[in-house]
């Protein structure tokens, strides 16, 4: 059975603008706390020394994989809304040229379809 799917494209765009922001937010942040975290690692010896050092290099492992995939989320949000637009369009001017071959207004219950 096939389901129905509403877009409104603006709101795509809205929503991969703020996942764009959300990401950059997280690896601003996310950036400090390291920072912080290698300043103290100065006073730090031995094995605990090297193993700080190994969780920090994986904190930033994972902090640039998570900020990766707010990007890649963000650009298909935009290019799902950039092909859902087209399609709009196209679906339009189909209806469009189908009012024009059967002598139509334009318009269709009230609304202009050309």
């Amino acid at each position: 059975m096939m389901e129905t799917l509403r877009v409104v494209p603006e709101v795509l765009t809205r929503v991969g603008y703020e996942l764009a922001n959300h990401g950059e937010s997280l690896l601003v942040l996310h950036q400090s706390c390291h920072g912080a975290a290698e300043g103290a690692r100065s006073g730090w010896v031995g094995s605990s020394a090297g193993a700080l050092s190994g969780l920090l290099g994986s904190w930033e492992t994972v902090s640039a994989t998570h900020a990766d995939r707010f990007g890649e989320h963000s650009c298909g949000m935009h290019l799902a809304a950039v092909g859902f637009a087209e399609m709009d369009q196209s679906n339009a001017a189909a209806l469009a040229a189908v009012g024009a071959q059967a002598g139509s207004s334009g318009r269709f219950d009230g609304v202009d379809v050309s």
